[in-house]
């Protein structure tokens, strides 16, 4: 799993922004900006001086500061459950007192010992021979067979699948920089050609960033999206979801105009 401190450095220098211009920028020592990219928030004076270098060090990137935050508070719990192993593991468990052990012993001594006294005793017993029960005449009764019907038919009802995922495709169109994410975990970053395409999967949420928008082209769940926007507008934050992402698709007419106008 990649750090905190290494994706932000590494979002830092796919932008081509130095830590300096981050410093002064927001007034914060070098010394605290390159602490937090190596993950030494050890040395950083609180927790709340932590999330305000993270916040500002994102907004300085042009990095959503709340995808920020909550990978910080990820990786916190995620330390904290493995000392809490640790700690578990490092537990010795009460050893059982020289005295106990010796009433266990007798304990099963004597039941050992009872139980060879009773089985002595049933099988010494005399056997009784069991007569054998008299038969008995059932009554027989005719009838005649009932016609049976078949049960009258059932109308099923028509249930209207809701969608449970998204599948984004994206196809390039023009060289584009393009960053994805689905339910929160990078799912594509970096620089793609014209002629590439990728499908990507989401249950919950779709975000993502280009800083081309014009050399994309998009479907959602198979359905053609609208333009995001014309070539070299840069895009940040665009959250799809099950519920808003009709929003961001073509109307079923263009659809179909587009489709007949692309037709040999």
């Amino acid at each position: 799993m990649v750090s905190l401190g290494q994706e932000l450095k590494r979002e830092r220098e796919l932008r081509g922004i130095s830590l300096k211009e981050i410093a002064d920028s927001s007034k914060i020592s070098m010394k605290f900006l390159a602490a937090l990219e190596e993950d030494r928030l050890d040395i950083l004076p609180g927790e709340f001086f932590i999330k305000g270098i993270i916040r500002t060090y994102a907004k300085s990137i042009g990095l959503d500061e709340d995808y920020a935050l909550n990978k910080y508070h990820e990786i916190s719990l995620l330390q904290e459950e493995a000392l809490q192993k640790v700690q578990k593991k490092g537990e010795t468990q009460p050893k059982i007192s020289k005295k106990r052990k010796i009433l266990l012993s007798l304990a099963i001594v004597f039941i050992l010992l009872v139980s060879v006294i009773l089985s002595f005793y049933f099988l010494s017993q005399p056997k009784e021979i069991a007569k054998p029960p008299e038969k008995t005449q059932i009554p027989v009764v005719s009838q005649e067979p009932e016609a049976i019907l078949p049960p009258p038919p059932v109308a099923v009802p028509v249930v209207v699948e809701e969608e449970k995922e998204m599948n984004l495709e994206i196809s390039f169109l023009q060289e584009t920089w393009v960053k994805v994410y689905a339910d929160g975990e990078l799912k594509l970053n970096g620089i793609y050609q014209p002629g590439d395409n990728f499908q990507i999967k989401a249950l919950k949420e779709l975000v993502f960033y280009t800083g081309n928008a014009g050399g994309i082209s998009c479907a959602i769940n198979g359905k053609k999206a609208k333009p995001f926007g014309p070539s070299g507008t840069v895009l940040r934050n665009i959250r799809l979801t099950l519920e808003n992402y009709n929003q961001f698709l073509l109307p079923e007419e263009e659809t179909k105009k587009e489709e007949k106008e692309n037709r040999p």
